[in-house]
């Protein structure tokens, strides 16, 4: 696994805290969770859609809650983190389903052989400067018009570059404009099909966000 300093942070950080994060999630009754629910639930529809038979990756799956939410809604999936612990919980819960250690950074697979990928709130820790690298392997990775939903936390003002650096409560992370990620959606491939913001359940913490797109097909401009 091609790792660098900070990402080797992530995955430390996450292992130490996975236990505590995964009693966390299942057991959120909020309506950021009901609002999640809702895209996943839409993105996996447009798996539907496709028609594919092939799996979606559930990339950076954490405990796996999202990847059994895609199983349960019949969609074949996939899960994949840097943190060794999570990906334990998550084969623990569910030892039927596949999940694997693994890195964005890192994403061998054959081209056009994912149906979907749902990146729930995990590009928030990448470096910046590595996330073209990822965008560009998911847009190889995915077949023409799948899906890709991305979770992250929102920034509502932010420098040129689209995002500001956050005190993350499990780890470093950053927010990101919508428009921003947009952007770079559509320099790999994708475009935007829908955009959902969440407001914050308590003062000081910033808005969710999320991003619904599609792999453009190779003779769309």
């Amino acid at each position: 696994m091609t790792e660098s300093n900070p990402l080797r942070r992530t995955r430390r950080d996450y292992d130490d805290v996975a236990q505590a994060y995964d009693d966390l999630v299942r057991n959120d009754d909020s309506s950021t969770h009901t609002l999640s629910t809702a895209m996943i639930t839409a993105f996996a529809s447009l798996v539907h859609a496709g028609g594919s038979g092939s799996e979606v990756l559930d990339a950076g799956c954490g405990p796996g809650q999202w990847t059994e939410l895609l199983v349960q809604l019949g969609v074949r999936a996939c899960g994949m983190d840097l943190s060794p612990a999570m990906v334990a919980i998550a084969s623990r819960h569910r030892p039927d389903l596949r999940y694997e250690v693994g890195s964005m950074l890192d994403l061998n697979v054959p081209d056009g052989s994912i149906a979907g990928i749902l990146a729930h709130f995990s590009l928030i820790h990448l470096p910046p400067h590595l996330l073209p690298t990822v965008l560009a392997k998911f847009a190889r990775a995915v077949e023409s018009n799948g899906p890709l939903l991305i979770g992250v936390q929102i920034a509502d003002a932010a420098g040129d570059e689209g995002w500001v650096l956050y005190d993350h409560k499990a780890s470093p992370a950053y927010l990101w404009t919508l428009d921003a990620l947009v952007a770079h959606l559509r320099e790999h491939g994708f475009a935007e099909l829908a955009r959902l913001r969440i407001e914050p359940l308590s003062q000081g913490k910033p808005p969710a966000g999320y991003l619904l797109a599609r792999r453009r097909t190779s003779d769309e401009p």
